[in-house]
């Protein structure tokens, strides 16, 4: 790891993750975050990014600026952002959504899902659903389809492929988790043993985010912890994390579930870094790397599908 990105980290320990800590509850968490974003310039990007409703769901659409054959037209990433259920946006994950644009050639397709408390359980997994959905009756090939998110939208990822895998729908072609939630019961052992280590997530405040999302719910249910679900017959998953996170074996145990269903899954375990540092490409070079991986990673799944097609070869 590079001097720089282990400033960074300090950084971010000594500033976000303390003034999120001191938080007192949700309402608290999104007005530090507002201010942390406070004084940001905005961002321009040569990438096409547009506003449309899809089935009542607002969907920020990221589209390459130049054509590429890198993957068909047809070619779709949903992205979930993060947030702990309780914050987030999808303009605020375009470092992310508009590299795996111009790195795969796919549209990518960015839910601003409902959030809790104003709107728990099950109100943003039925958003996400909606979504897909609605691709699907555009003509959306499933299979040219590949679901991705970070954190809560990592939860949200393998919480809708359970959920279409029950409803008897066609699967998407992949399914990509940075560092996803698996299980709000926080039963792995990094949530204690991290909780010092991580520079970003106070645990105190997941969990405050995690009754909020799903107050009186069964926090085993597989749509909730998707770590507890049959995870058999699932497409191939890719997953990054850091050593230090304090989610780290909610993709540990996810990965080794999945390994034991009979799935196919890649996990990336990177040193020393942050939760969802992959948000940060333009100044920490492992973010970068990272998501050169994630576009990597799903120009093999959708090539894969084209060449089984008689296309692409």
């Amino acid at each position: 790891m590079r001097l720089k990105t282990l400033l960074i980290r300090e950084v971010i320990r000594r500033t976000a993750k303390k003034r999120l800590r001191l938080a007192p509850d949700v309402f608290s968490l999104r007005a530090e975050l507002d201010r942390l974003k406070e004084g940001k310039p905005p961002r321009v990007y040569k990438e096409r990014i547009d506003s449309e409703l899809l089935g009542g769901v607002r969907v920020e659409k990221v589209m390459p600026a130049f054509s590429t054959r890198m993957a068909s037209v047809s070619s779709v990433i949903i992205y979930l952002h993060g947030g702990a259920w309780v914050v987030g946006a999808p303009e605020e994950f375009r470092s992310i959504t508009t590299r795996l644009a111009a790195m795969t050639g796919a549209t990518v397709y960015a839910p601003s899902y409902r959030l809790a408390p104003e709107h728990p359980f099950p109100a943003g997994l039925d958003d996400c659903e909606t979504v897909y959905d609605m691709l699907c009756q555009r003509g959306i090939p499933p299979s040219r389809i590949v679901l991705a998110g970070d954190s809560a939208g990592g939860n949200l990822v393998f919480a809708l492929a359970l959920r279409l895998k029950r409803k008897q729908k066609p699967l998407p072609a992949a399914l990509i988790g940075l560092s996803p939630c698996t299980d709000l019961t926080a039963s792995g052992r990094s949530f204690k043993r991290n909780r010092w280590r991580d520079a970003l997530l106070p645990a105190e405040r997941l969990n405050d985010c995690i009754a909020a999302y799903c107050p009186g719910d069964d926090l085993h249910s597989p749509e909730i912890s998707p770590l507890f679900g049959d995870l058999s017959h699932l497409p191939p998953v890719f997953l990054q994390v850091s050593n230090n996170e304090i989610l780290l074996d909610d993709s540990v145990r996810m990965a080794k579930n999945i390994k034991a269903s009979g799935g196919q899954v890649n996990l990336e375990v990177w040193k020393g870094l942050w939760h969802v540092w992959q948000v940060m490409p333009d100044k920490v070079p492992e973010a970068q790397r990272a998501i050169e991986g994630i576009a990597r990673f799903i120009l093999t799944v959708l090539r894969s599908d084209h060449s089984e097609e008689g296309g692409l070869r």
